[in-house]
C-alpha cells in the first residue's frame, strides 16, 4: 500500500509478526482528512477487486479493513492539525489455528505467554514479549535472573522501578543479544505479576 494523497509513508517494520502472525506495518501522514484517507483507499481496495471492506469509528481512530482471500488489511487513521496521521497493516490471510505463539527466550514454566511481537528487519532481529504470573514480583524476578544465568547469560543491573511498588527491572546480555525486562505487579490481579521484555537478538 502506498502513502495517501497529499501524504508521505514510512516503514515502521517490514517484516514482523504479531503472535505469529506475518505482518508488515507503514505509518502515514497525509494533509487531507482521515475521513478523505480513508475513503481513498477505500476506494483503491474496491476497484482492486476486494472482497470484505468494513469502516468503523475508536475514538480517536477512525479504521478501514480489507479482507480478501489472501489478505487482511487494516487502515488507522486520526485527526492532527496539519491533516491526519496513521497506520497501514498488511498481513495474509491465515485460520487463527494455524497461528502459533513461540519465543526462545528463557521463562520459567510459570511465566505463562500473553502477547509476542517479533521483528526481522534489515538484519536486526527482536521481540517484545508479554507474559503473566499468579507468583508474585518478587519471586518472578529471582526465577528469570537464576534461570538467564544457568542459560549463559550475564546480569548487567538488577533494580527496584521507581514508579511502581513492588516492581523490578532487570538487564541481562549473551555475547550480542540484550534482555531488559520489567516485572510489575499486575493492575488486573492483586496477587499477579506481569513482565515485559525486550530481546534484541542481533
Amino acid at each position: 500500500m502506498t502513502a495517501p494523497p497529499d501524504g508521505t509513508a514510512q516503514w515502521i517494520a517490514r517484516s514482523m509478526r504479531m503472535n505469529g502472525l506475518p505482518m508488515t506495518l507503514k505509518a502515514f501522514q497525509s494533509r487531507l482528512s482521515p475521513d478523505a484517507v480513508l475513503a481513498h483507499y477505500e476506494s483503491v481496495l474496491k476497484t482492486s477487486g476486494s472482497h470484505e471492506t468494513r469502516r468503523l469509528s475508536r475514538s480517536p481512530w477512525q479504521v478501514l479493513t480489507f479482507k480478501s482471500r489472501d489478505h487482511l488489511i487494516s487502515v488507522h487513521a486520526r485527526a492532527v492539525s496539519a491533516g491526519s496521521e496513521g497506520t497501514i497493516l498488511v498481513s495474509p490471510a491465515l485460520e487463527a489455528a494455524a497461528l502459533r505463539m513461540r519465543t526462545q527466550f528463557p521463562r520459567p514454566p510459570t511465566a505463562r505467554l500473553v502477547n509476542l511481537q517479533q521483528y526481522d528487519d534489515a538484519g536486526m532481529a527482536s521481540e517484545h514479549i508479554s507474559l503473566s504470573s499468579e507468583r508474585g514480583p518478587f519471586v518472578e524476578a529471582q526465577a528469570f535472573s537464576q534461570l538467564l544465568i544457568r542459560n549463559g547469560w550475564t546480569m548487567i543491573d538488577t533494580r527496584p522501578t521507581h514508579q511502581m511498588h513492588r516492581g523490578f527491572v532487570l538487564q541481562a546480555q549473551r555475547e550480542a543479544e540484550q534482555a531488559l525486562l520489567v516485572i510489575m505487579p499486575d493492575a488486573a490481579r492483586a496477587s499477579g505479576t506481569a513482565i515485559v521484555i525486550t530481546w534484541k537478538k542481533s
